[in-house]
């Protein structure tokens, strides 16, 4: 079950993305959305099909419906090699996504579905779906998120720096 996109903001926030290796061959990646948001808890989305690596999660803000939060892990296995694909539309702000799915405050989903990895020029894409083909994409400052057929099927962490690549790449 992928989230579900019922909407859209057009705005843009100030994300803060800090990499931290936890060990000599993972690294982890955590993602906030919305540097200004101060809540504490959400709901989560998660994928927990990595064995032996903690799960990706997406943290979604119950009020609104919004993406606040994703942490990941890199492990050199999740890389994958992709076929060339193009993004048919590219739209600034943030989706906003199906709340309905959670049942109660601070629950979570979890999926026993893998992720992949891949790069694309100066982006770290994560996908949900081993086929790749986003109809759009919604970018908010260096966050990405591709969605198909109003399902959310990946992010991208844009612009990545000469550090950032060393990081991922050293695991």
């Amino acid at each position: 079950m992928f989230l579900k996109q019922i909407g859209d903001k057009n705005m843009e926030t100030n994300n803060e993305i800090v990499m931290e290796k936890i060990v000599e061959d993972l690294l982890m990646v955590s993602i906030k959305l919305d540097k200004q948001n101060t809540k504490d808890y959400y709901n989560y989305w998660r994928l927990t099909k990595a064995k032996g690596v903690p799960p990706l999660e997406i943290g979604i803000d119950s009020s609104d419906g919004s993406i606040q939060t994703i942490v990941f892990y890199i492990e050199s296995t999740f890389f994958v090699n992709f076929q060339k694909w193009r993004t048919n539309q590219e739209n600034k702000g943030i989706i906003l996504t199906d709340i309905s799915i959670f049942k109660k405050e601070n629950d979570y989903i979890d999926n026993d579905k893998p992720y992949y990895l891949f790069f694309k020029d100066k982006d770290l894409i994560c996908s949900f779906k081993r086929d790749f083909q986003p109809e759009e994409c919604y970018k908010n400052n260096r966050i990405k998120v591709y969605i198909s057929a109003n399902q959310l099927i990946g992010f991208a962490v844009s612009g990545l720096s000469d550090r950032e690549f060393e990081k991922i790449k050293s695991v």
